[in-house]
């Protein structure tokens, strides 16, 4: 089964010539920045969409039991949670249900707290929103990345502050956050009475025997838990996939519900139901592929890294398709690092201070590509440092 095929001449977001040279000062750019993937989607998918379509009509649609049935078996397969039907409702983007969260369940100038460096869209939203960014930046420490809980302790304590943003596995750093850490970190939610959104996207890509832990284990010990995720990042078809949020919690429910109505948010898209039924039933071998093709890209980094002695140091990612680079041992100035990295290597990449300034002198490279683009890659940004 390949997945490997490249998709580079679609008309992809990375790929748009006026994006590139925007942000890379060249259009002419080998994109290696926005998390999706080069591969096609798999041939199951593939197959449920071309036969939708065939003679089909596209009228409105519901969510067949079906529907249900298939993604509560692949939560408890993968994840070992019990899905409950009333639990579950649709929303087009992660990033919409947590701007609808944050209006529901907090008011302006109330202070959510982020973990920077972390996805940038969290920052965008909370601005939005005309709330405030409260920063609990991780703990760098002996090459990984950790939770700071006495800082959090101490933010958690503030009135004002009303939610906590935990993104699991985390983006960019590629933690999959342990039992103990997420116990410890409900915990203090909980003794604060913090809702807690978790942006789970990158669940289904874990890494080299590292295990996933979601948030909804510890719903039945703490009430204000909001789980955002999404297949799209685990099947590449971001440009169709909805997002699905998990609260069991029934009056938090019904506003959020509310909300959305008088949005008219959650219609159901029938390309979107049927690919997703597909992965959730026939999208596990694909899955499997694709997780070794990426551990095989980030071995293929780690030996280019390490035969060529350059200074680029690998944190190596424990989920995610994305890989974060350290060049603090090269540079001490970000925006020069950025400019001079992207113009003498020609890889797009993102900045690490995109991420927050806890961000500055790494970048994320998005991995999702073939073993040739990916050494291609690495070579092209070794010999652009040296």
């Amino acid at each position: 089964m390949n997945i490997s095929k490249n998709l580079s001449q679609l008309p992809l977001t990375k790929n748009k010539p006026e994006t590139l040279k925007s942000l890379f000062d060249s259009s002419e750019m080998m994109p290696m920045w926005v998390a999706d993937m080069d591969f096609e989607i798999a041939k199951p998918i593939q197959d449920a969409l071309i036969n939708r379509i065939s003679g089909s009509s596209l009228g409105y649609e519901y969510k067949p039991e079906s529907f249900f049935v298939a993604q509560r078996n692949w939560y408890k397969q993968h994840y070992q949670v019990d899905l409950k039907a009333e639990e579950v409702f649709y929303s087009p983007t992660i990033s919409t249900a947590i701007a609808l969260i944050i209006e529901n369940f907090s008011e302006v100038r109330d202070g959510v707290i982020i973990q920077p460096p972390v996805f940038m869209e969290f920052k965008d939203t909370i601005r939005k929103t005309k709330r405030r960014i409260i920063k609990n930046p991780l703990k760098f420490e002996n090459g990984k990345y950790r939770f700071d809980f006495e800082d959090l302790e101490e933010k958690a304590k503030q009135e004002k502050n009303k939610i906590l943003i935990v993104c699991n596995p985390h983006n960019p750093v590629g933690r999959v956050w342990s039992e103990q850490e997420l116990e410890k970190l409900v915990d203090i939610c909980q003794r604060n009475d913090l809702l807690i959104i978790a942006d789970e996207a990158h669940k289904d890509i874990i890494l080299f025997d590292n295990k996933f832990n979601s948030v909804l284990k510890y719903r039945k010990n703490y009430q204000k838990i909001a789980v955002c995720n999404s297949e799209a990042k685990s099947f590449n078809i971001c440009g169709i996939s909805d997002a699905t949020i998990i609260i069991n919690n029934e009056d938090i429910r019904k506003t959020l519900k509310t909300s959305f109505s008088k949005y008219n948010l959650g219609r159901t898209n029938a390309l979107t139901r049927v690919a997703l039924e597909a992965a959730y039933t026939s999208g596990d071998a694909w899955l499997k592929k694709l997780i070794k093709t990426i551990e095989n890209n980030i071995n293929i980094i780690e030996t280019e890294l390490k035969q060529s002695k350059s200074k680029i140091k690998l944190i190596k990612p424990e989920g995610t398709y994305q890989v974060w680079l350290d060049f603090r041992n090269i540079y001490d100035d970000s925006k020069n690092m950025f400019s001079q990295i992207t113009k003498k290597s020609g890889i797009a990449m993102n900045a690490g201070h995109w991420f927050g300034r806890e961000g500055a002198l790494f970048m994320r490279m998005n991995i999702a590509s073939s073993q040739e683009d990916v050494k291609t890659a690495i070579k092209k940004l070794i010999a652009a440092v040296q």
